[in-house]
């Protein structure tokens, strides 16, 4: 939709014009004159109303709509908005005399990062130190470490922390002195955008139509909102043809999505698929990929600011594939000259797992960043 809005001086020339062409005789619309002061006060007006109309239009239509506006367009369809979702983990709780006296640590305790990013002990009864009686871990006499889950307090990408992030005991515990996490959490996410609402919106509609491949895919996209999936269709989770069935392949971004999160991916492709149709729900094989290069920037560059923003855009652009995606060596000299923030003279020695070519997609693995190694030359 193409609209015309004009300014308040086009507005008033406009109508003076008008008037004036409806008379014989020549009129007087000087500034301060009452016909002009009528047409000014008539334009002003006028502006009001192309701002209401604006106004209408822009929340009356998905692709202008904002906040609160995107949530009540896209609720008269029955589509929902996915909140955020909480970082886990595990974390390592220690004591450093172990000997004396045995701990328990209940579901609610409390541990947080210097930032003050704060995680809750969580229930997991799978767990064999859990104690249904005592209500929580139970760190024996002679054991000096015990591991438990934790879940952040804050739903949201600020709790995916980096290993050994999480430092500090938030409730004090008899018999613990010391907290860490031995691997970084990496499973949290954002309440969706309203540009990812604008993008699932699509698909939703797509998905009334149950038992197609927009149907599977908007069931998995709807349960959480950090999820990437692929469709082994007519294939069983082991690659092999099979007719009447189909294999959802789904991850969190960790490579090795939890329990719960496959269970409520199965209960929702369940809800959609064919009738007579059998499926299974699986989580990808992980491939790691390494890469190596080397920069050559301007002298007075701040070498290790260049090094430490190129390693966050390739780790950042190889999470971004998803599952079933293959990845481009080539990116890797393009995302070099583009992210380094100063002009790079040269990028040279670059390798992908050891090699220069591409890593070739397939639907049963995901990509997750290795080690990011790069040379930064020149600058100060």
């Amino acid at each position: 939709m193409s609209l015309t809005f004009r300014s308040f001086a086009t507005t008033v020339a406009t109508a003076v014009a008008t008037a004036q062409a409806s008379c014989a005789q020549l009129l007087n619309m000087d500034v301060g004159t009452p016909g002009r002061a009528l047409m000014e006060s008539v334009s002003g007006v006028g502006l009001w109303f192309q701002y209401l109309a604006l106004q209408v239009l822009s929340r009356t239509r998905l692709a202008t709509s904002q906040g609160t506006d995107c949530d009540s367009f896209v609720n008269d369809f029955g589509m929902m908005r996915l909140s955020g979702t909480p970082a886990t983990g595990m974390v390592t709780m220690t004591c450093f005399s172990s000997q004396g006296q045995s701990a328990v640590i209940p579901a609610g305790v409390t541990v947080r990062t210097v930032s003050g990013i704060t995680f809750t002990v969580i229930e997991d009864s799978a767990l064999p130190y859990w104690s249904t009686t005592l209500g929580g871990y139970v760190r024996t006499a002679g054991v000096a470490s015990i591991s438990v889950p934790v879940q952040a307090v804050i739903a949201g990408g600020s709790g995916n922390v980096a290993i050994g992030a999480i430092c500090l005991m938030g409730t004090a515990v008899a018999g613990i002195d010391t907290v860490t996490n031995s691997a970084p959490l990496l499973n949290g996410s954002d309440m969706e955008t309203d540009e990812a609402l604008r993008d699932r919106f699509p698909l939703w509609l797509a998905a009334k139509a149950t038992g197609c491949p927009a149907a599977v895919e908007n069931a998995v996209a709807g349960v959480q909102s950090n999820l990437s999936c692929a469709l082994m269709d007519g294939q069983s989770p082991d690659g092999s043809s099979r007719a009447g069935y189909f294999t959802v392949v789904v991850d969190d971004g960790t490579g090795a999505a939890s329990d719960a999160v496959v269970s409520a991916v199965y209960d929702a492709v369940d809800a959609v698929r064919a009738c007579g149709v059998a499926f299974a729900v699986q989580r990808p094989s992980v491939m790691t990929l390494n890469v190596s290069m080397t920069i050559t920037v301007p002298v007075n560059s701040d070498t290790q600011l260049v090094q430490t923003a190129l390693s966050a855009a390739v780790m950042a652009d190889i999470e971004a594939v998803g599952v079933g995606g293959g990845y481009a060596y080539s990116r890797l000299a393009y995302l070099a000259y583009v992210n380094a923030g100063v002009t790079v003279l040269a990028v040279t020695n670059v390798l992908l797992n050891g090699s220069q070519a591409d890593i070739t997609s397939q639907k049963n693995r995901i990509l997750l960043p290795g080690s990011v190694s790069i040379q930064v030359i020149g600058g100060s």
